[in-house]
């Protein structure tokens, strides 16, 4: 799957950003954002690699979460796995209000906790249940960037705590974006998203 760097629909001043750039501020000195796409591209490939040899010890709450982030983007980043401070929406159909990220992230994660980490069910329930609270997470968006990739690995520990894995290199970029679009609505729809992760779930 691809890197899920993106423009997103900005509501107010962004933060971010450098000033008078569309280019977000990074530890680099990299003020073109091409160029800073790849090297957080390069850079993060590396910390993946590094998380998956050496995991982060899962609690499956928010704090977990925002560690995954700061260790995937900590150099280069400085805001590496805080919660944003601004609002984002992609496609026109906006995210969390970031004043309710904190409370609604801790909400879903007692939920996942709730079902007992979802670890007693078999890989087509599992799925369903995983993409359920992919879902959330994403309309949750933490992060100003970085998010999906954060919550693939946050998705990957769970599925191992149950003996599964997902196959993320099958599923092309514009397919989870198709999916995620449709879960984040007034009305949710995780049907896209289901079929996805059932399709791509494996056995180890």
């Amino acid at each position: 799957m691809d890197a899920d760097y993106q423009n997103y629909d900005l509501q107010d001043e962004d933060p971010y950003l450098i000033p008078g750039s569309s280019c977000l501020v990074n530890s680099l000195g990299i003020t073109d954002t091409a160029r800073l796409y790849q090297a957080e591209a390069d850079i993060s490939a590396v910390a993946y690699a590094q998380l998956i040899a050496f995991p982060i010890t899962p609690s499956f709450d928010l704090a977990h979460l925002c560690a995954i982030h700061a260790a995937l983007f900590g150099n280069v980043y400085p805001w590496a796995g805080e919660l944003r401070r601004t609002e984002i929406g992609k496609g026109g159909k906006l995210f969390l209000p970031y004043s309710m990220v904190e409370t609604i992230a801790h909400e879903i994660f007692r939920d996942l906790h709730g079902e007992g980490l979802l670890r007693t069910l078999e890989a087509k329930a599992f799925a369903e249940r995983a993409a359920y609270y992919l879902g959330r997470i994403n309309l949750v968006h933490a992060f100003r960037e970085g998010n999906g990739r954060t919550q693939r690995i946050l998705i990957d520990q769970l599925a191992e705590l149950s003996g599964y894995a997902f196959e993320w290199w099958a599923i092309s970029g514009e397919q989870m974006a198709q999916a995620c679009r449709a879960a984040r609505q007034d009305v949710p729809d995780y049907s896209l998203l289901v079929r996805l992760l059932q399709l791509h779930i494996t056995t180890l």
